[in-house]
């Protein structure tokens, strides 16, 4: 696709850390926080719970692109098949249903297939930054994606908790003994659901930020019904580049089969079988 390579990599580690499986308990912060009625670990405990109950995915979905680094608007459609802890292959697709690209990721390698062109791109996740740029479309989507989950939260990470404007605003410092956030999520107080996400780079700066809108449940877990945000709006620090996630189709656990895995043909395909597009 042409966008991909006019785009600034933004921090695919960072994205890629949403990920992982979930660790023990954060430690929480001594700087004292406004009241609220759950705590910084409570919160935390919920959403390792939530995120651990997702042990496989299957999205269908479609990503309009914009910003000004792009000439024109773009469109495509989105499949993405996950298993924790890190196992990943993302499908796009064109309009009339042509595979645009197929990237698939596992145990820190990448696997990036051009089908119509018959190229192939392979290495560590971490060298996607020195692939033309291609890393940070698929940084962003991946983060915009599966960032209502929460994403794990490190033993090593100190949290704080504050209530703002009726809604709980969770901090997350990566490094022990500073303060730089490098996360900070917003959650509707009444139904703990993710309505915000601000990434930040090592210098404090706004690396990317997402809004997930209009949840709704889309099956259940052993954590309980599971809600996923229909519409998922991702935007990068620099203003540069605009994805909207538009969700017609989430499968929650879902049996997986060497298929799910299986190269992806250069041929038409509306969506990958086992989903009905949703109008």
């Amino acid at each position: 696709m042409p966008y991909l390579h006019k785009l600034r990599f933004f921090g695919l580690l960072v994205g890629l850390a949403l990920l992982a499986g979930c660790a023990r308990a954060p430690v929480a912060p001594q700087a004292p926080v406004g009241p609220s009625a759950v705590t910084a670990e409570e919160l935390v405990a919920r959403l390792q719970e939530r995120e651990a109950a997702v042990r496989t995915l299957k999205a269908l979905f479609t990503v309009e692109a914009s910003g000004s680094a792009l000439k024109s608007p773009q469109w495509m459609e989105a499949a993405l098949v996950y298993q924790r802890p890190g196992t990943i292959r993302l499908q796009t697709f064109a309009r009339l249903g042509f595979p645009l690209f197929d990237l698939m990721l596992a145990d820190s390698q990448y696997q990036l297939l051009f089908p119509l062109q018959g190229k192939t791109q392979r290495g560590l996740v971490s060298e996607l930054d020195r692939k033309g740029g291609v890393g940070a479309p698929i940084a962003l989507g991946l983060q915009a994606t599966l960032g209502s989950l929460g994403g794990a939260i490190l033993s090593t990470d100190h949290v704080s908790l504050r209530d703002e404007n009726s809604q709980y605003v969770l901090d997350v410092m990566a490094e022990p003994g500073l303060n730089r956030v490098a996360r900070r999520l917003w959650f509707a107080q009444k139904t703990m659901e993710i309505v915000r996400q601000d990434l930040f780079d090592a210098s404090g700066n706004l690396a990317a930020t997402m809004a997930y809108q209009n949840y709704r449940a889309v099956g259940a877990t052993s954590a309980g019904s599971l809600t996923w945000p229909s519409r998922v709006l991702a935007e990068d620090g620099l203003g540069q580049a605009r994805l909207v996630l538009t969700f017609h189709e989430i499968i929650p656990n879902p049996e997986l089969t060497p298929q799910d895995w299986g190269p992806l043909k250069a041929e038409p395909v509306i969506a990958p079988s086992g989903f009905k597009r949703e109008n």
